[in-house]
């Protein structure tokens, strides 16, 4: 019965052990996020430009206006687990009911959906430092700042302002390598389950 009681016993600390362990590998390779700033803008140094061919056939730069979120983060594990991060990570917004309503009521179309062909979409990823600190940046395109016969004209300052009031109303959702390893909530920054 000695021996019944104490095979029972090491095989339930065994499983608690690789229980632990796994959960604690899990972990070991996430994010936190320390802040999110949130802005409409037309900074071509935060979000590019895009090559247009004009009526003369002749390729000229257009500033797109963006929806752009950028991240301060921190790595949670150690160093090994984040070493090919800046090429194998990619960031999407899921937006809640009223951010997707917003986004198509002033710019059209949900925007913040990867499955149009209207607007662009960009991310970036600055090198973590030494303190495991780094931002990563989402933006999606809302429209134009000049007319052009390619991508619609973007919605007013004004109306833009609106989407910017419910653009926290959502999920951040990091991948690495096509699987998720992270999602947060927009307005709490607190990790949340699928």
């Amino acid at each position: 019965m000695k021996k019944f009681m104490v095979g029972t016993l090491s095989a339930f600390f065994a499983m608690s052990l690789v229980a632990c362990s796994n959960s604690a590998s899990k972990e070991e390779d996430g994010y936190s996020i320390q802040k999110v700033k949130v802005k409409i803008t037309d900074d071509s140094n935060l979000i590019g430009k895009i090559g247009i061919e004009d009526d003369k056939e002749k390729m000229v730069d257009v500033k797109p206006k963006a929806l752009y979120y950028e991240f301060k983060m921190k790595q949670q594990g150690q160093h090994k687990f984040y070493q090919n991060d800046k090429d194998e990570i990619e960031a999407k917004i899921i937006p809640n009911e009223d951010l997707k309503k917003a986004s198509i009521n002033i710019v059209g179309v949900n925007v913040l959906n990867e499955g149009h062909d209207r607007f662009g979409k960009g991310m970036g990823i600055e090198e973590f430092d030494y303190m495991k600190k780094g931002k990563v940046d989402v933006h999606y395109d809302l429209g134009a700042t000049v007319k052009n016969k390619e991508i619609p004209m973007a919605p007013s300052d004004q109306k833009l302002k609106e989407l910017q009031k419910v653009a926290r109303h959502g999920k951040l959702v990091i991948t690495r390598n096509n699987k998720e390893i992270g999602r947060y909530d927009l307005e709490t920054l607190e990790s949340v389950k699928k």
